[in-house]
């Protein structure tokens, strides 16, 4: 058996898709943000070497954002400390989880980033959110880029804000503390083309199909489970 890491497995979309791939029969490990410090090598390599210890990694979820980037406020008012928390932290995790994640897994395995479509349109008072999110996705295409050449797949998905915070559209305040981060307001560019499900069950398919060897011949992509609202190009 093979095994599939999910960082940022502890809450909103990442506790999400870790609960749903368990319940699908497979065996997943999840790196949870304060169990292991993300923005630590040493700690992030500790944690892949443990998951891959019994069963090779072929699939690495990296669904992870610190939760200061979620808290609205304006440009001018942020500290630089507010800054590094908000945006710097949150791409420095993303490349610490990918470098690490680049030693651990064997040739053809598949690397999943899971964000929210903030960025898309901007939001007011989430500049270091839509920083990190953007910058994030850019870092997965130049690392597709390089990784190809080991059969590696690195692609990108993106969900609504809510969904990406609480997960299946359900509000996390019965999971445990700190499970949920607030959910800032962000003007939508339309309403959903598609009826409303499950963003964790959307997600998961993809995952699925990028794990198929159809999915082989995508890598560096941005795919959009929003049920078309913003309709990325």
């Amino acid at each position: 058996m093979t095994a599939t890491v999910v960082v940022g497995g502890d809450r909103g979309i990442g506790r999400g898709l870790a609960d749903a791939l368990a319940a699908d029969g497979r065996s997943v490990a999840v790196l949870a943000d304060g169990a292991v410090d993300l923005t630590d090598p040493a700690a992030v390599r500790s944690a892949l070497d443990a998951a891959a210890a019994t069963s090779p990694v072929t699939t690495v979820v990296l669904a992870h954002l610190d939760p200061a980037g979620f808290r609205a406020a304006p440009l001018v008012e942020l500290s630089e400390g507010a800054w590094a928390a908000a945006a710097e932290r949150s791409l420095r995790a993303a490349f610490v989880v990918l470098q690490q994640a680049h030693a651990v897994v064997p040739d053809g395995a598949r690397v999943v980033l899971v964000l929210p479509t903030v960025a898309a349109s901007g939001a007011a008072g989430l500049v270091p959110l839509c920083t990190a999110v953007e910058g994030i996705r850019v870092m997965a295409k130049a690392v597709a880029r390089r990784w190809g050449a080991r059969g590696i797949t690195v692609n990108t998905i993106e969900v609504d804000l809510a969904a990406f915070v609480l997960g299946a559209g359900v509000d996390d305040a019965d999971g445990p503390p700190g499970s949920a981060a607030p959910v800032p307001a962000v003007s939508q560019l339309g309403t959903a083309a598609l009826p409303p499900a499950s963003a964790v069950a959307d997600v998961v398919a993809l995952i699925e199909m990028l794990e198929s060897d159809t999915g082989a011949a995508l890598t560096g992509a941005l795919l959009v489970a929003d049920r078309g609202t913003v309709m990325q190009p």
